[in-house]
């Protein structure tokens, strides 16, 4: 994901497409269900991305209360 994304903006044509909520998603499961994998120091533009797609009120609405 880090290779395909690089150090584009969006995943296709520099634009929000559902091929960036595809990726969010799947960034938000790591998030959530293995939070123990250090995956944002590995891959800064993963997690540039993630902020930034995360501070959507459509995905900051839809996220997993904390506990």
């Amino acid at each position: 994901m880090s290779r395909g994304l690089g150090d584009n903006a969006y995943c296709v044509d520099a634009r929000y497409s559902l091929a960036d909520v595809a990726l969010g998603c799947a960034l938000g499961y790591l998030e959530w269900r293995f939070d123990d994998l250090p995956w944002r120091a590995r891959y800064p533009n993963l997690d540039q991305f993630a902020v930034k797609l995360f501070a959507r009120n459509t995905f900051a609405d839809t996220m997993p209360p904390a506990e």
